[in-house]
């Protein structure tokens, strides 16, 4: 599907030069509106030059009252067919003609045998018509246009016996300026078109595989509320579009729940591979877990993980997280500290402490050792975990990172559950451009003992 859509691409993009073209073609109708007011201006400015010289001695006065009626007649005929549709070959017809005016009006004093004491002057007229030519955006139209008048006037120069070389080379660097002027807005519009049809479609693609990403994440990731009897949990994510690795699930074993958020340790643009390696992770985890549930500790899931993690090269920082009665017991190997609320009943906002690191990554050293701490954690204490993703788009050092985590956390912890994690999660992501790396918040709140019978919400993970 990837390929036949860059197909597509390929075939639109071709199709854009001629579209600009003919984009471009709705442009001659204007550009033949300003060709007639110069006509015009022409025909004025050679009256105004007949009448001055009417009493010369010399027959200038009348050739320039020629000139004024022939632009006159030209600009009223080309104007009437410029309304009825100004086509190529009637652009390409009207600009030659104009040129062929001016020839024919040098041509003129220079049989009167006045060039170049007098109608010099018209040569000044080549510019406005190279510069109408040049604004229908027509290169070719543009040569051919700036060919004949050198031609042209070089001819009539020789004739009249005044060096043209000067006035020639002028003539040319106009023509030269024109040219590249004419095609430089095409091959920009071309270049603008291409690039933004070519991001248009990498944008698609890559939020195609965020969603992609995304629905694969909720394939070993538990629902946004879990409700257990021990524990309530609210959790939001966001898939990254360039790397990935989050983890985060939660276990019900006969000592209690089990929390485990992770990030591994995976190459950035590597998304099918981080996607593998987390599908994996889960595979591995349940059923580390699941043979070590009844015993004691947490440090021999994490010492199992780390011989499974390290074989495979695959660093992972993680937290894991259990409530024992009024106890949380956990490991923090090499992740980011966690946020201890305490929100005595009836207050408006809660204290905080910080929970350090305990341990070094998982699967970083082949024989690396875990230390569990244990604190008190009454009913309705809440605990914030976190992933370096969650912070990315403030900031990209990890203790600034933790210090906005912080300061979210403590300004929104009036709040329950569900509202104090998606307003750090979403105050965390400022703007709409898409996150890059993936990103995790779980908010976790100990149940009162009188919870009781609660079930768990369909979907998360159970490990008997």
């Amino acid at each position: 599907m990837s390929a036949i859509n860059m197909s597509a691409i390929k075939l639109i993009q071709e199709r854009i030069p001629q579209q600009v073209d003919a984009a471009l073609g709705q442009h001659v109708r204007s550009a033949e509106g300003w060709a007639t007011k110069v006509r015009l201006w022409f025909s004025l400015t050679s009256l105004v030059a007949a009448t001055w010289m009417w009493n010369h001695p010399s027959s200038a006065g009348m050739i320039y009252l020629i000139l004024a009626a022939v632009w006159l007649v030209t600009a009223i005929a080309t104007g009437l067919l410029a309304k009825s549709g100004a086509s190529e070959a009637l652009v390409s017809k009207t600009t030659l003609l104009d040129l062929t005016i001016i020839h024919l009006g040098l041509a003129a004093f220079v049989q009167q045998g006045l060039f170049p004491r007098l109608g010099a002057g018209v040569f000044l007229c080549y510019f406005p018509v190279l510069a109408i030519a040049a604004n229908r955006y027509r290169m070719m139209l543009v040569v051919q246009s700036s060919i004949y008048a050198m031609l042209g006037y070089g001819l009539i120069s020789y004739l009249g016996g005044s060096p043209p070389w000067f006035r020639l080379s002028l003539l040319a660097a106009t023509a030269f300026v024109f040219a590249m002027g004419s095609r430089k807005p095409k091959d920009l519009v071309v270049t603008v078109a291409k690039t933004a049809l070519q991001e248009a479609y990498d944008l698609g693609a890559k939020q195609k595989e965020v969603e992609l990403t995304a629905q694969v994440h909720q394939l070993f990731l538990p629902p946004p509320l879990v409700d257990l009897p021990a524990i309530w949990s609210s959790s939001k994510h966001g898939a990254g579009t360039e790397s990935g690795g989050d983890y985060y699930q939660i276990f019900e074993t006969a000592r209690g729940p089990l929390v485990v958020v992770g990030d591994l340790s995976i190459e950035a643009g590597k998304k099918f591979e981080a996607l593998t390696a987390t599908a994996d992770l889960h595979k591995t985890l349940s059923k580390i877990v699941s043979l070590h549930a009844e015993e004691p500790g947490l440090t021999t899931i994490l010492e199992e993980l780390n011989a499974d993690l390290f074989a495979k090269h695959r660093p992972l920082t993680c937290v894991l997280a259990q409530w024992q009665g009024d106890k949380l017991h956990y490991v923090n190997a090499g992740h980011l500290p966690l946020f201890h609320m305490n929100k005595p009943q009836g207050a408006q906002t809660a204290g905080h402490k910080q929970l350090p690191v305990t341990s070094g990554p998982v699967g970083k050293q082949a024989n690396a050792t875990f230390t569990e701490s244990v604190v008190p954690f009454p009913a309705r204490d809440l605990l914030l975990i976190y992933t370096d993703g969650a912070f990315a788009k403030i900031t990209g050092d990890r203790e600034k990172g933790v210090a906005e985590i912080e300061a979210m956390a403590e300004r929104f912890s009036s709040g329950e559950v569900t509202t104090l994690c998606h307003r750090v999660f979403d105050c965390a992501q400022p703007g709409y451009d898409p996150i890059k790396d993936d990103a995790t918040v779980v908010v976790i709140r100990r149940q009162p003992t009188s919870a009781g019978t609660a079930t768990e919400t369909a979907g998360a993970a159970a490990v008997n």
